[in-house]
């Protein structure tokens, strides 16, 4: 495991103090651990470092006295054992490095969860070896009904019955005994009860995950108020800030809350997803005024139904969305009353909110607005063309331009043009033999990208009076361009436009790009537009969760959202609606929150369906690179 950084610290011997009662001669055996994974390990599996090292006792043999210390940086831990001999002390150490190498290599083979005995870290858990796994966790855990609360059944952990002879060290099969000590002692040292809800899901797992990865602002009607990721650690671990609105519980109401948790997820073989919650401290989120910062350790599990297991329709029909958690709110609460399990309740209802955003998004909605165009095609009203000398013609290199004038939103650094030979569109024989060929030279040169921030969707922006084919309209200037507008929906509700140069006589030209640009172009069949204008997108750079979710697949994007054309004296603007589809929102929404970390491509294309269409090429491909929508430009 890559993410697994430890070593063998030097070995010395300590002297004996030369106080009367002070320690004999004993050995010093230091383990410097990545701090980061060792809370990454303990935390999502619900362990502390004693634990772990009492749980490799059986392995090493020996007595060992061990404490933990900090480094000079927050990420050096040391973890120091104090040994009877200098044997004893490399036994102990081999035994660390084989232990934290065998939790290393399971931790994304299974979902991580709390330890098995109670669902909880606890000081208390038994000597162990290995790990439990949190499938054997789940299927030893039987619970009882809790309370039911907006006709959603909550219920909480009764106890935990395992085979005869593997129960704690207990000898028996049963252990409620254990579990109600372990109650008694949660009510009064950890702050709520251990609770779980099973809610049906109108959506594929795949969609479900998408959404909770995302926590669309569907998804934000409750008590949670804000979520957002803060650092992305590897492929399947990254780091949430989630602030929580107030609570009321009478007669008054709670401060709000804020958590930092790391979140880590996997993907089983069974089409199921387990998403795993632990909070954790970061030095750059520090307790904010006016919130306490609460504790919370929990769990998602997304399945599909048993019969579609094996089937397509795994994907596309339903799934069942389990959340397991548990939740100290800290600060001042009432003691009376189960407060702090009703905090907790409260929070498992934001269960309910994304149930409810992905049932939204399966009907039509009504649009009451006389006002919305009903033609997906419109032309802009001719404008009086004027140029400093009172002539037209293309500006000057000296002179303000398209390509210049305003300043890209976007710093230079962001973006660039694609190599469209990394692209495989469909080649000369491609209905013949289905092979696909790289593209030749785009026929269109990108100029740049804009970022705008916008009060909600906006259409046809390059009408807009600030925007800078507007401007070189006015200015007089015939260039042409190409302008995709991508409409990414809020709030905040962000234009990522593209904007490409192209000739007109290209169009008018007997190639195959020409006998299926013309008709895109100048035509006015939206359908034919639909079923012509591809995106071929590819994430070059990013981590698994973002790979999964923008495959790099060529789509006939008005076949799967809501686009609309818009043709002007100077250029064509194609604008499409991420907001008309949930499954493109929630993508988007995830790319966009690891949109500084990762780089995408971008190409688009005219598809050929026709052998004299044939072979196809890009218009223009581009490449994100590390973008930042804080650097969009509000409009």
């Amino acid at each position: 495991n890559n993410s697994i950084n430890s070593k063998k610290a030097s070995v010395t011997k300590r002297r004996p103090s030369g106080k009367t009662g002070g320690m004999a001669p004993t050995t010093i055996a230091a383990l410097a651990v990545g701090g980061i994974v060792v809370g990454a390990l303990t935390a999502g599996v619900g362990l502390v470092a004693s634990m772990v090292v009492v749980g490799i006792g059986a392995a090493a043999g020996g007595g060992a006295a061990a404490i933990t210390q900090g480094g000079k940086s927050e990420k050096e831990k040391f973890l120091t054992l104090a040994c009877d001999s200098y044997h004893d002390a490399e036994r102990w150490t081999d035994a660390i490095e084989t232990q934290i190498r065998e939790l290393g290599d399971s931790l994304y083979d299974f979902p991580l969860i709390r330890g098995p005995s109670s669902g909880l870290a606890s000081r208390n858990a038994p000597p162990e070896k290995k790990l439990e796994s949190v499938e054997q966790w789940i299927r030893w855990s039987k619970w009882k009904l809790n309370s039911v609360l907006h006709g959603i059944r909550i219920f909480e952990q009764d106890k935990i019955i395992t085979p005869t002879g593997t129960g704690a060290g207990t000898g028996t099969g049963d252990l409620t005994h254990t579990n109600k000590q372990f109650q008694s002692e949660t009510a009064q040292n950890y702050g709520s009860r251990l609770l779980r809800v099973n809610v049906g899901m109108a959506a594929s797992p795949y969609d479900v995950f998408t959404i909770l990865m995302n926590m669309p602002q569907a998804c934000l009607s409750g008590i949670i108020r804000s979520c957002r990721v803060i650092e992305s650690m590897d492929n399947q671990t990254d780091i949430i800030y989630m602030e929580l609105n107030p609570v009321y519980l009478p007669p008054t109401s709670t401060s709000p809350r804020d958590l930092v948790l790391a979140r880590y997820w996997k993907h089983n073989n069974d089409g199921s997803y387990v998403i795993c919650l632990d909070s954790i401290e970061h030095r750059e989120y520090p307790v904010r005024s006016g919130f306490v910062r609460a504790e919370l350790h929990g769990v998602y599990i997304i399945t599909p139904p048993k019969a579609d297991i094996d089937s397509e329709e795994s994907q596309t029909g339903e799934s069942l969305l389990t959340f397991i958690g548990q939740m100290n709110p800290r600060g001042w609460i009432w003691e009376w009353g189960d407060f702090r399990t009703r905090i907790l309740q409260e929070f498992i209802l934001h269960i309910v909110d994304v149930r409810d955003a992905v049932c939204i998004e399966r009907y039509t909605q009504v649009q009451f607005d006389p006002t919305v165009e009903r033609s997906t095609v419109a032309t802009t009203r001719n404008l009086p063309v004027t140029t400093p000398n009172g002539t037209g013609g293309n500006s000057t290199s000296s002179s303000p331009s398209l390509a210049t004038t305003p300043p890209f939103a976007l710093p230079a650094e962001m973006w660039t043009e694609a190599d469209p030979s990394t692209f495989k569109i469909r080649g000369p024989t491609y209905l013949q033999d289905h092979v696909k060929a790289s593209s030749a030279e785009s026929v269109f040169k990108l100029l740049g990208i804009d970022l705008f921030e916008v009060p909600d969707t906006t259409r046809n922006i390059a009408s807009h009076p600030r925007n800078r084919v507007f401007q070189a309209l006015q200015r007089g200037e015939d260039t042409w361009v190409f302008v995709v507008n991508i409409m990414v929906p809020g709030p905040p509700f962000f234009s990522f436009v593209v904007y490409f140069q192209g000739d007109k006589k290209q169009f008018e030209a007997d190639t195959p790009f020409g006998r299926v640009a013309h008709p895109f172009f100048f035509g006015n069949d939206d359908d034919f537009r639909n079923n012509r204008f591809k995106l071929i997108p590819k994430v070059v750079d990013g981590n698994m969760v973002v790979k999964m979710a923008v495959k790099d697949t060529p789509t006939l994007l008005g076949n799967k959202l809501k686009q609309y054309y818009y043709r002007g004296d100077n250029y064509f603007e194609l604008d499409v609606d991420v907001g008309s589809s949930s499954v493109a929102r929630h993508t988007v929404g995830i790319a966009l929150g690891y949109s500084k970390a990762i780089v995408v491509d971008m190409g688009f294309c005219l598809q050929g369906n026709e052998e004299n269409e044939l072979p196809e090429v890009l218009m223009g491909a581009v490449s994100c690179i590390h973008l930042d929508t804080a650097s969009a430009k509000k409009l």
